[in-house]
């Protein structure tokens, strides 16, 4: 649940970054239609982030198709890394197994810079 949560946080915060700051909204305003997913192994959770010229959209649920995923062993050890945001983390964590890419590696990495402009 927190997860799930901080997922739809997660959006709110890049859908306000993308009206407010200047250099998210430059960042963001170039890309064609990019699916980010973000979700469990196991498929029980997951949000799906859009972006499409600027614009942000997202949905919940994790069947959903992507062009890049984050992949998280489960949702206790998401919430832990995510809500760290730490490079570290995310490298042990990746390092472990916790956490692996899917698709296109270059729009995850593209997804995570971005966050970092926007918060």
């Amino acid at each position: 649940m927190r997860f799930t949560l901080l997922l739809f946080i997660l959006y709110q915060i890049l859908k306000r970054a993308a009206k407010k700051k200047r250099v998210y909204k430059n960042y963001i305003g170039t890309r064609q239609p990019v699916r980010i997913m973000i979700k469990t192994a196991d498929g029980k959770r997951g949000r799906l982030f859009v972006f499409d010229q600027g614009k942000i959209s997202s949905r919940g649920g994790s069947k959903h198709a992507y062009d890049a995923a984050i992949v998280w062993s489960d949702a206790k050890t998401a919430f832990k890394v995510m809500l760290s945001m730490s490079d570290e983390a995310s490298f042990l964590a990746a390092a472990e197994g916790k956490m692996k890419l899917d698709g296109m590696v270059f729009f995850a990495q593209w997804f995570n810079d971005g966050v970092k402009l926007a918060i």
